[in-house]
């Protein structure tokens, strides 16, 4: 069995789970390569799609780069995860559009308008009624983003309206903050279709609980609630592997705050014990051997 794994060029926090692959798939007799996808290993030419890697038997895809992870997928790679996985997670609007009417508990959330033109002539009148319907201080957040960044909170109306001419050309959504969980949250891990564990993140110097050098993980005791709430989540989304973070809501409840599909897991194996890369590395193996027996 032969495997690789696809990194972007900047590896960053990917570096700790290309390591720890490398070691549990080794202990498994599984030597993979590791490519930075650098923008040249697959194009269109002659009407076909041409690869420029080896045929293996699988890709660990660490790479957000959906045009790849599709042009892989259409030669025959098996991605783990798959590009439409990725794609949902890395667009949290999609996210939530895909858990609406799964009967998942979310924060009240609005998608705001693509802005095109480049004029300085911004419409905002329409934020009048976003406030109205989700209320201050408002969530606001860059549907593209990883690690606490592009996500923000309007105070004010003031606020508000400054930070949306600042970035609306990007595609961004309204959200109402969930006071409770104020710089803190609860990550699941979702491992071959299972809520494998669970720590919670905190950050005593910002209201978002995975930002910045002040970010960082404990143990919790009250863990079934949520393993059950994002065992749930699995389930609708029949998750291969993902990250699930969750909040607390008025009543102490889980809440879903967002879904990554290639979630860092370092903080994770340090405070909880489990070996995440084994886990994956059994579920990477057994697949490929379910479907070579088909």
């Amino acid at each position: 069995m032969t495997g690789l794994i696809i990194t972007n060029q900047e590896i960053g926090h990917n570096q700790y789970k290309v390591n720890r692959f490398l070691e549990e798939f080794k202990k498994k007799g599984i030597l993979l390569s590791v490519i930075k996808n650098d923008g040249t290993l697959a194009e269109i030419t002659n009407n076909d799609i041409k690869i420029n890697l080896p045929e293996v038997d699988f890709v660990l895809y660490l790479d957000k780069d959906i045009y790849l992870a599709r042009m892989l997928e259409k030669a025959g790679y098996r991605l783990f995860n798959r590009a439409d996985f990725i794609k949902m997670c890395d667009d949290k609007t999609l996210t939530f559009i895909r858990c609406a009417n799964e009967g998942i508990p979310m924060p009240l959330t609005i998608a705001a308008p693509l802005v095109y033109t480049s004029s300085t002539d911004i419409h905002i009148e329409f934020l009048d009624e976003v406030i109205k319907k989700i209320g201050l201080p408002m969530v606001v957040k860059k549907v593209y983003g990883s690690l606490g960044e592009g996500v923000f909170l309007a105070n004010n109306k003031e606020e508000l309206i400054k930070l949306y001419k600042e970035i609306c050309h990007s595609p961004i959504l309204f959200q109402k903050y969930v006071k409770t969980s104020k710089s803190k949250s609860i990550r699941v891990l979702v491992i071959d279709h299972k809520a494998f564990g669970c720590f919670a993140r905190v950050n005593s110097k910002d209201f978002r609980s995975n930002y910045g050098d002040t970010a960082g993980g404990l143990d919790i005791q009250n863990k079934q609630k949520y393993l059950d709430f994002a065992q749930k989540i699995a389930d609708k989304l029949d998750i291969e592997y993902a990250g699930i973070d969750l909040l607390d809501d008025e009543n102490d409840e889980p809440i879903l705050c967002e879904i990554n599909s290639n979630a860092f897991f370092e903080e994770f194996e340090k405070v909880t014990g489990l070996n995440v890369a084994e886990a994956y590395a059994e579920m990477v193996i057994k697949e490929i051997k379910k479907n070579e027996q088909n």
